[in-house]
């Protein structure tokens, strides 16, 4: 794998303090509205106190793009650009999760402090979606055509409860026949720390990402008579039992992990930058996967990236709640989540056949697949292009993503999902999503701004 030969993070494209000032000023506000969505509509107002800042800071995007808006707030601005070849999609959501405990700071007040901005939504998403902003923003008041594309902005109000918002606006896109050339959404981000051997920061652009598919397993058998009379055998809820203990005992078997191609990618984009002995390790895959494979199938967080995942969830039995009626139907929830879809059914087969013994049928009531993006395809290559250019001290690698973004819902209407922002975390940065104590690097505000701008242009 050929080398980039990797700057110094002083090389980085930048703008002045005073603009980056700015940015910084925007993005509190955003900050300070505390989008935390819930059925019952309880921060109705703290969205709506978004929305007004949106429409104060970037008046050319309210006086020259449509605006779509989808459910309670999940809106997409539309840029009609000069002779335009494709669609192009940005997106990040607005929404964010609690607060939560051990925070230094009100988690919906902005906070300055040692060169950082302290906030829910700091990360997770606000600063991407502020940065594609005020990207369109700038590029307008330039005067810039958008040449060859017309730019959709989009930004889901729920996409932490996996929420409609962006379910509706792929249904719009598919009835109005608009499909996308490429998609780019949160998920990955520049990171320290990630691969092993690797010393310095790396661009971890998501091509692909974990799907959700639940199942049904219903077991029902036929008893008679009163439960004094009757061996616990004949129970739906003994059967079901046998079945979720005997699937959970044979899962390594039924799904036993596979390097994919954007996971193995991942290590071998990485080997220039490795230290020995990793360089070897991973400069030889091919040679090394099956001692590679143990040791990643032991660690959680590296299993997910080869495996199916497998969880049974909910359960319930009856429907007659009289104790001294045998109940015939017992059911549990099962959640796969897979990296390709002909694997999660091979090993679907093998919980069939376990459901036969004990007469559980297993039936799927969720399909919720997106298909990955070629990492060696002009999408991916022009982002990679762009990291190198605007942040040269970074690697830059594909990767799976075992979280979900609302991205996932744009399988069938885009060519090419790609889950990457700009945002330049530290590993305690990282380990603050979802978590206390969320915040992003002041200076990378402006860097983010920059990047959005020089995508739109290459695009």
């Amino acid at each position: 794998m050929e080398k980039f030969l990797l700057k110094t993070e002083s090389e980085r494209k930048t703008v002045s303090e005073e603009k980056n000032r700015e940015y910084v000023d925007i993005l509190s506000k955003m900050i300070n509205c505390k989008t935390v969505f819930t059925e019952d509509g309880e921060n109705a107002k703290e969205y709506e106190k978004l929305y007004a800042v949106i429409d104060e800071v970037f008046p050319n995007i309210r006086e020259k793009a449509e605006r779509l808006t989808f459910g309670k707030g999940c809106f997409v601005y539309v840029i009609k650009g000069k002779n335009p070849k494709k669609n192009i999609m940005l997106m990040s959501h607005h929404d964010v999760v609690e607060g939560g405990d051990g925070w230094d700071s009100d988690p919906f007040v902005a906070t300055e402090k040692d060169g950082n901005l302290y906030g829910r939504g700091t990360i997770d998403t606000k600063t991407s979606i502020f940065a594609e902003l005020a990207a369109a923003e700038e590029l307008l008041a330039e005067g810039y055509d958008f040449e060859g594309i017309n730019l959709y902005i989009g930004s889901s109000n729920n996409e932490e409860t996996s929420g409609d918002g962006m379910v509706l606006a792929t249904e719009y896109f598919k009835k109005n026949e608009i499909r996308f050339d490429t998609v780019l959404d949160e998920g990955g981000a520049i990171t320290e720390g990630m691969i092993p051997g690797v010393k310095n920061k790396s661009a971890m652009v998501a091509v692909h990402e974990k799907s959700r598919h639940v199942f049904r397993c219903k077991a029902s058998v036929s008893s008679k008579g009163h439960t004094s009379l009757n061996g616990s055998s004949d129970s739906a809820v003994v059967a079901i039992s046998k079945f979720v203990a005997e699937v959970s005992k044979k899962a390594d078997k039924i799904y036993k992990g596979n390097f994919y191609p954007e996971v193995k990618a991942t290590f071998e984009r990485h080997v220039p930058y490795m230290a020995f002995p990793m360089n070897v390790l991973f400069g030889n895959i091919g040679i090394f996967a099956p001692i590679i494979k143990k040791i990643m199938m032991n660690i959680p967080s590296a299993s997910a990236m080869l495996s199916t995942g497998m969880f049974f969830t909910t359960a319930s039995s009856g429907p007659d709640k009289n104790i001294q009626i045998r109940d015939k139907e017992a059911e549990v929830t099962l959640m796969l989540r897979c990296v390709r879809e002909e694997d999660l059914y091979r090993g679907l087969e093998e919980i069939r056949k376990i459901g036969e013994k004990y007469n559980v049928e297993v039936e799927e009531i969720y399909h919720d697949y997106c298909n990955p993006t070629d990492f060696n395809g002009e999408a991916y290559k022009t982002v990679e292009k762009l990291l190198h250019q605007n942040f040269p001290d970074v690697a830059v690698a594909p990767f799976l993503l075992t979280a979900a973004t609302d991205a996932r819902r744009f399988t069938d209407v885009a060519d090419n999902i790609i889950r990457f922002a700009p945002v330049d975390l530290s590993k305690q940065q990282f380990a603050s999503i979802h978590g206390a104590n969320e915040n992003i690097k002041i200076k990378n505000i402006g860097e983010c701004v920059l990047f959005y701008k020089d995508f739109i242009k290459m695009i």
